[in-house]
């Protein structure tokens, strides 16, 4: 038998092994799996992260774009009847679209009717004898029209765009298919 002797020294880790009744002692391969278990689960909260925040950043983003385009379209077709982001009074006409104006007590349905249509298709927003809104349909799009509203709405208060938004959310609907 290959026994060791007095003399003889054992392996180290069959030494340990046998010392500690038969367990590994806490050591290096404790620290390593442990390390490792830690960069599993914060792997799995980052993906968590990542995809839960992701539909956030893109509508972040996708809002900035319409922003944008809306000021474009703006300043290229609004802005010299309508003004800019500063000035004007409530009762002013063509109205201003800014924190100034009224353009914030009508929800978004009817202002995209009025983009579109021009003010002789919707008389209950033009005071008596008062210039009229050409329509804008043949010229932009309904995009367009959106993105306009979206800069629109960047004009306004926090409590303006707070009040704006319930309003179109009980005044505006799609007819049934």
């Amino acid at each position: 038998m290959n026994q060791p002797g007095a003399d003889e020294e054992a392996p180290l880790s069959e030494a340990l092994s046998v010392r500690h009744g038969g367990r590994r002692p806490a050591g290096r391969p404790s620290a390593i799996g442990f390390l490792a278990g830690v960069g599993l689960v914060a792997l799995i909260a980052g993906v968590w992260l990542a995809s839960t925040s992701l539909p956030t950043w893109t509508a972040a983003v996708g809002t900035a774009l319409r922003e944008r385009r809306g000021q474009e379209v703006y300043n290229a077709n609004c802005l010299g009847c309508h003004g800019g982001p500063t000035g004007g009074a409530i009762d002013d006409y063509p109205p201003r679209h800014n924190a100034n104006g009224h353009t914030w007590h009508h929800p978004d349905c009817a202002i995209a009717r009025v983009i579109r249509d021009g003010s002789d298709e919707v008389p209950e927003y033009a005071p008596p004898r008062a210039a009229k809104m050409v329509p804008f349909k043949d010229k932009l799009s309904s995009s367009d029209i959106e993105a306009v509203i979206v800069f629109i709405k960047t004009m306004w208060t926090p409590a303006e765009r707070q009040a704006q938004t319930t309003f179109t959310k009980e005044m505006c609907f799609e007819a049934p298919a």
